[in-house]
């Protein structure tokens, strides 16, 4: 019929020529370049909200109750410090140290030990404060002079007076001394006394 094409193979028609078809856009760099904002985003974030936790209140104190704050707030106590002959406490004991005197030689008539240096000798009164009797022992004390140096108790100088495994009962005080071989012309400057059986930090008694 007329206006049939002719019978025969039939091809697809091309395009004119030099023009191509249009390809299709790959959307991968899009999505990777918007993974990447996201994750910068993220980040920093995250620095912000640790600066600002560790930054605590902006006048430089921690909040109430958390660590940082004074002692009042629940933060950690400083170790109580006192001077000669004022009462001082650590633990379950009252300690007062009644006064510091130095001497070549330490003993009585029939034992006496000669110091390598300058024996410093701490006369002082503890008293058990807690509920059940315990020891006190010389080796709880100790000397810390001028330049930071600190010094331990000879405790093989064992006389009448000494504070050696002393057991008190609670309530009861006793009065005795411990004794330093340091060198000689040594200022000492604090008396430290700890509690064995617990974890507080030691009382400090200023040697003015």
């Amino acid at each position: 019929m007329y206006g049939q094409p002719p019978n025969g193979p039939r091809y697809p028609q091309q395009p004119p020529y030099g023009r191509q078809p249009p390809r299709s856009r790959n959307s991968w760099p899009w999505i990777l370049l918007g993974c990447g904002v996201a994750a910068l985003l993220f980040l920093v974030l995250a620095v912000a909200c640790a600066v600002v936790v560790l930054s605590g209140d902006p006048d430089g104190t921690a909040p109430e109750g958390q660590p940082g704050g004074g002692a009042e707030e629940g933060g950690d106590a400083s170790a109580e410090s006192v001077g000669i002959g004022e009462p001082g406490t650590v633990g379950q004991w009252q300690v007062t140290v009644n006064g510091i005197e130095t001497a070549d030689v330490y003993g009585d008539d029939f034992v006496r030990e000669r110091a390598q240096g300058e024996f410093t000798i701490v006369s002082m009164t503890v008293k058990n404060t807690g509920n059940e009797a315990t020891s006190f022992d010389g080796s709880a004390v100790s000397l810390v002079d001028a330049d930071g140096n600190t010094y331990s108790s000879s405790t093989m100088l064992f006389q009448e007076e000494s504070l050696l495994h002393e057991q008190v009962n609670p309530g009861n005080q006793v009065s005795g001394t411990a004794v330093f071989d340091a060198p000689e012309g040594t200022e000492i400057t604090e008396i430290h006394v700890e509690d064995v059986w617990s974890f507080e930090e030691p009382l400090v008694i200023r040697a003015e």
